[in-house]
């Protein structure tokens, strides 16, 4: 494949900062983008690899002004990458406001205002990948994890429907869902509010032990992911180069073996539950319907490439 370019979010540290220089390894070019990027970056810049001050919590108007700025940096942009992000362990009755517009800013809505914002250039060449870094918490839900797992339910959802959209127009999307790994995703971000004591609820405390004792008794086993690994597989995965070349296109993928059992745990336990259900489920149609789908929603829905 031709040499690409890429724009990726949340470079400074963990996933992004490894994808970056796996992309320059591999001859692309890229624009880093992130918080105080010249300062914790600067030693990386080049020709292949230029900074951009970039916050994904910025207004619509501020991002769609990066954008603009990013594009001229070498011409077009190939691929965005939505990697920034953000988590923080507590109960969803102890979030304070501020603490859910951050969240729910960095994890979701800046990625897609930032979306919003490249979308008619890429239209415009009818040709661009529109990638996102998602968890396998789109799956599963911790506890103590409730906003954390909207935040990526709701992203691999987005992904889902904007590939439908895009796709007629020579344009594709894909939600990569990560298991476990060693990052700095639930450090505090700059400028994001403190985050809470671990919990001021009492009625709380066992269960949030519980939780952090479970984390500490196997560090390895509950953070598998290598980040010398991930970043070249993801790379694959949107080049469709590597283990991923001559796969059809899927709009997501699971990177992570502890991702990939639980999420196929969720699968089965979901495909039980429907089954259990059913009568109840068929209860509520009107006496014309003769129950299900038709067979042109089925497909509209389907997460499976057409050809």
């Amino acid at each position: 494949m031709a040499p690409q370019i890429w724009l990726v979010t949340g470079t400074t540290s963990g996933i992004g900062k490894m994808v970056i220089q796996e992309l320059v390894r591999r001859g692309d070019k890229v624009i880093a983008t992130g918080r105080k990027v010249e300062e914790r970056l600067g030693a990386y810049k080049s020709d292949s690899l230029r900074l951009l001050e970039l916050d994904i919590s910025a207004d619509r108007v501020t991002l769609a002004a990066k954008v603009q700025e990013a594009w001229a940096v070498f011409g077009h942009i190939d691929v965005v990458l939505n990697n920034a992000g953000m988590n923080q362990l507590m109960s969803a009755e102890e979030a304070s406001e501020d603490h859910i517009d951050a969240l729910l800013t960095t994890n979701l809505l800046g990625a897609v205002r930032l979306t919003q914002a490249v979308l008619p250039l890429m239209r415009a060449r009818r040709s661009g990948t529109l990638a996102f870094i998602s968890s396998s918490s789109a799956w599963n839900s911790l506890p103590f994890m409730s906003l954390y797992a909207a935040s990526k339910a709701g992203l691999s959802a987005f992904v889902e429907s904007l590939h439908k959209e895009v796709r007629p127009l020579g344009l594709r999307a894909l939600a990569i869902e990560c298991g476990g790994f060693p990052t700095s995703l639930s450090q505090a971000r700059d400028g994001a509010p403190p985050p809470p004591p671990p919990t001021q609820i009492a009625d709380y405390a066992p269960g949030l032990t519980a939780l952090g004792a479970m984390f500490a008794s196997d560090p390895a086993a509950y953070m598998p992911g290598d980040l010398a690994r991930v970043a070249p597989r993801i790379v694959d995965v949107v080049k469709r180069e590597g283990p991923a070349a001559g796969r059809a296109w899927a709009v997501r993928v699971v990177l992570g073996s502890d991702a990939h059992a639980a999420i196929s745990q969720k699968v089965r336990e979901v495909a039980g539950l429907l089954e259990e259900w059913k009568d109840v489920s068929y209860s509520t149609d009107s006496d014309a319907h003769a129950g299900g789908a038709t067979k042109e929603y089925l497909e509209a829905v389907s997460i499976l490439e057409k050809e």
